[in-house]
C-alpha cells in the first residue's frame, strides 16, 4: 500500500474556539492508483493534503507513505518523494521568477545533477517546449501555468502527487487537457495520486476510487462504477452525484443541508 491513513484528526484553534476540521479519516491508496476526495468547500479535503505535506502540523493519527510513518515535522527527504500541485496556478508561481528559476530551485535544494537536461525533459513531458524556459508567469495562459506547476512537482521524480483542485481555476476546455495530461503522466511514471475536488465528475475522470467528505468526515467510499451509475448509499453522496450532472431546478429545490 503506497498511502495508508488511519484515524486522522486535524484541529485548528484551542479551547472553546477549537475547530475539528477532520475527524477520524481513514483511507488507503495502492501504488499506481488515483484516489479522489470530494465534498463541498470546508469539508476537510484540502486539509488532509496539507497535513500530508507538512503545511498543517496539528494532527493526530497515522499517515504512512510507502511504508514510512510521517510526523508533523517533515524531513527534506520525505518532501522529495511526495509533491503537491495547488489550485491556483498563478498564485503558486513566483511572479518575478522565470519558468527556469521555478524548476531549478527544487533541483538545487535536493542537490540533483544534470539540471538543464531535467528541465528541458520535464517541460516536454507536460506539453511545453524549451522556449518556455525563460518566460514569466504573466506571459503564460492559465493552462500553461498549471503545466509549469505540474512540471515543478514532477521534476524531483516523486512517487506520490497530491492534487488540490488542479483544474478548478481553468476554463472547461483546458480542464480536460490537464486531466488527460495528469492521467498520461500517472501511467508513464507509475505515480500514485490523491486528487481533491468539489466536482464529482472531474474526480471521476481520473480516479478509480472516491471518498466523499462532509463536515470533516469521510461518509462514504465509492468506486468508479458507482460514480457512473449513481448507485450510492448516502443521501449526501447522491446529492453530489445529481449536482455533477448539470443544473436541474427540480433537483436543486430538493437539496438539503447535511449536519
Amino acid at each position: 500500500m503506497m498511502i495508508d491513513i488511519k484515524d486522522l484528526c486535524i484541529t485548528f484553534g484551542a479551547g472553546n474556539h477549537q475547530i475539528h476540521a477532520v475527524r477520524n479519516a481513514n483511507l488507503q491508496v495502492a501504488e499506481g492508483d488515483s484516489y479522489g476526495l470530494v465534498g463541498e468547500s470546508g469539508s476537510g479535503k484540502s486539509t488532509i493534503l496539507r497535513a500530508m505535506v507538512g503545511i498543517n502540523a496539528r494532527w493526530t493519527g497515522s499517515i504512512e507513505v510507502d511504508g514510512n510513518t510521517l510526523t508533523p515535522k517533515r524531513t527534506v527527504a520525505s518532501r522529495k518523494h511526495m509533491q503537491m500541485v495547488f489550485q491556483d496556478p498563478y498564485g503558486s508561481l513566483h511572479p518575478r521568477r522565470t519558468v527556469d528559476d521555478t524548476l531549478s530551485e527544487p533541483l538545487v535544494i535536493h542537490k540533483m545533477d544534470k539540471r538543464e537536461d531535467r528541465i528541458i525533459r520535464i517541460l516536454k513531458e507536460v506539453g511545453l517546449g524549451p522556449e518556455f524556459r525563460f518566460r514569466y508567469p504573466h506571459q503564460l495562459s492559465g493552462g500553461q501555468r498549471q503545466r509549469v506547476a505540474i512540471a515543478r512537482a514532477l521534476i524531483l521524480e516523486p512517487r506520490v502527487i497530491l492534487l488540490d483542485e488542479p483544474t478548478s481555476a481553468l476554463d472547461v476546455s483546458v480542464q480536460a487537457e490537464i486531466l488527460n495530461l495528469l492521467s498520461d503522466l500517472r501511467k508513464t511514471h507509475g505515480l500514485t495520486y490523491i486528487m481533491v475536488s468539489h466536482d464529482l465528475a472531474v474526480v471521476g475522470h481520473l480516479c478509480s476510487k472516491i471518498a466523499v467528505m462532509n463536515r470533516g468526515e469521510i461518509i462514504e467510499e465509492i468506486t468508479e462504477e458507482q460514480m457512473r451509475t449513481g448507485e450510492v448509499e448516502h443521501d449526501y453522496t447522491r446529492q453530489l452525484w445529481t449536482a455533477s450532472h448539470g443544473y436541474d431546478r427540480a433537483a436543486l429545490e430538493s437539496f438539503r443541508e447535511f449536519a
